[in-house]
């Protein structure tokens, strides 16, 4: 077994392993992206093991080498956490250890085309170990030739994925923007608006539904921006812009927020350039205002919009 500290090996053709312990955690390098391996793995696999090693990712389109790299195959290999452990030591390099905290603190922005293959992993490693079971029968549903899990019956166990909605909301002249401080967070942290999509609702709708809940706001439009997966454990983060008029008067209708403040772009810079500052040392801080990490959809819907202001 051989591995790779790049991103992409030199030939964008050849297949990589991306190796997933039962509890989410991967092999990184040292500056702290994802580590693949480029031979064949030799990790022990969980159950069903013809179809955990045969799960394959093709590469998402990022950047100017999206089409360099749309040949690229990356194969997941599933495996017991003490295995994971075994393999970064066996591989003897001080530069690749396994990880201790998984997604949750993945930088978005460092690689975004490893963070999309992580986390297709986790949400599949999601629907191989724990749907095993038809939650409307009861029964046993192996997974068939093609990965979808079947019950004796003929019943069809498909993966689940839970959407939710956020939003940036932004006065009428997009110079300001609105976030909010959930009440189970210190009453500095401020992030975006954002919820699940009920049922019978389209996203539009939802995101309507969830400004107004949490801040008495009328959505006066919406603007589809980006998506971002986050398998804790199976959503998947749909993200608008919604315009307000930030002279109605704010009303946390549904309890969850705290308070929801306006921010100017020089204030969002500010607050960003003291935490890269200062880094984690007082995150528990109260007085230092706390965005969205670097590993958030939130952070990426928030840099967007303060490029594009001078």
């Amino acid at each position: 077994m051989t591995s790779s500290s790049e991103h992409t090996p030199a030939d964008t053709h050849a297949p990589r392993h991306l190796l997933i312990s039962r509890e989410g955690e991967t092999l990184l390098s040292d500056d702290g992206t994802l580590h693949y391996l480029t031979g064949i793995g030799t990790a022990e696999p969980l159950t069903e093991d013809a179809i955990l090693a045969r799960s394959v990712i093709r590469p998402a389109a990022y950047g100017a080498d999206a089409q360099k790299n749309s040949e690229a195959e990356v194969h997941v290999l599933y495996c017991e956490d003490e295995t994971l452990a075994q393999v970064a030591a066996d591989l003897n390099n001080p530069r690749v250890h396994a990880s201790a905290s998984g997604f949750r603190y993945y930088p978005v922005h460092d690689d975004p085309e490893g963070r999309a293959h992580y986390a297709t992993a986790l949400a599949r490693r999601d629907y191989l170990i724990d749907m095993r079971y038809s939650a409307y029968s009861g029964e046993e549903a192996p997974l068939g030739s093609k990965g979808i899990r079947r019950t004796a019956s003929g019943e069809l166990v498909f993966p689940r994925i839970e959407p939710a909605v956020m939003a940036l909301v932004t006065s009428r002249d997009g110079e300001r923007v609105l976030l909010a401080n959930n009440r189970q967070w210190h009453p500095n942290r401020f992030a975006l608006i954002a919820g699940f999509v009920d049922p019978g609702e389209n996203l539009e709708e939802a995101i309507a539904r969830e400004v107004y809940e949490e801040t008495g706001l009328h959505a006066l439009s919406t603007e589809y921006r980006m998506s971002d997966v986050w398998p804790f454990p199976r959503s998947l983060m749909i993200c608008y812009r919604a315009r307000v008029d930030e002279n109605e008067p704010i009303i946390h209708h549904d309890g969850e927020i705290r308070a929801a403040r306006w921010f100017t772009a020089a204030e969002l810079r500010e607050a960003i350039a003291i935490s890269e500052e200062r880094g984690n040392s007082d995150e528990d801080d109260p007085a230092k205002l706390e965005l969205p990490g670097t590993n958030a959809v939130a952070r990426r819907m928030l840099d967007e919009w303060l490029a594009e202001k001078p």
